[in-house]
């Protein structure tokens, strides 16, 4: 809530007041914070860096139970793998370390071109209808700002995925998956957590 002021000396009270919240020092950062990890440890804004600017990431090998159908009747199984509910074989195997190569998205880049122009009026009106507490607006804006960076990732479409990520994913959006990513988008003030 703004307040009202009036007369000289309350008038110039409250403008040093706002003018040494403002000089404060005080910073917003957006994005994909330190600590933020996919469950197997990996940063979430390595996987986010490699999506914005394409690149290639190493998949370490690994042990998985691949599932089939077994057609008892012709002693056939099936050449497609099938979700671990819809088979009736199983096989397990090590899938060697390979190379995935991911080509630049750019939703990061692109959501600041089109959005950071209207971040500076927004930011002062966050600041009008928070008396001029930097803090407080700040904290506005690292919403503000984290929901844009969101909504980017969660419509960008270009390029698409890979006919056999479609395939496993069952859906193409190329930025998505799990959603782990687009969650882990976070924002702080001053090096502080909101």
């Amino acid at each position: 809530m703004v307040n009202k002021v009036t007369g000289g000396r309350q008038f110039r009270q409250k403008l040093k007041q706002a003018a040494d919240s403002l000089k404060s020092g005080k910073s917003l950062k957006v994005g994909f914070l330190e600590g933020a990890t996919y469950p197997d440890g990996t940063p979430v804004a390595y996987i986010a860096a490699i999506q914005e600017f394409g690149g290639s990431a190493v998949i370490p090998a690994r042990e998985q139970t691949l599932h089939f159908r077994y057609n008892e009747r012709t002693g056939e199984i099936g050449h497609r793998f099938v979700k671990a509910g819809k088979g009736n074989f199983a096989q397990d195997v090590v899938i060697p370390e390979h190379t995935v190569t991911i080509p630049p998205r750019p939703f990061f880049r692109k959501m600041i071109e089109h959005k950071s122009p209207e971040w500076g009026e927004k930011m002062a009106t966050l600041l009008r209808a928070n008396d001029f507490d930097t803090a407080t607006a700040l904290v506005y804006m690292g919403e503000h700002i984290k929901g844009q960076l969101q909504m980017f990732i969660r419509d960008w479409k270009k390029p698409p995925n890979a006919a056999s990520t479609v395939r496993q994913k069952g859906f193409n959006n190329p930025l998505i998956e799990t959603g782990h990513m687009m969650n882990s988008v976070d924002y702080s003030v001053d090096g502080g957590k909101k």
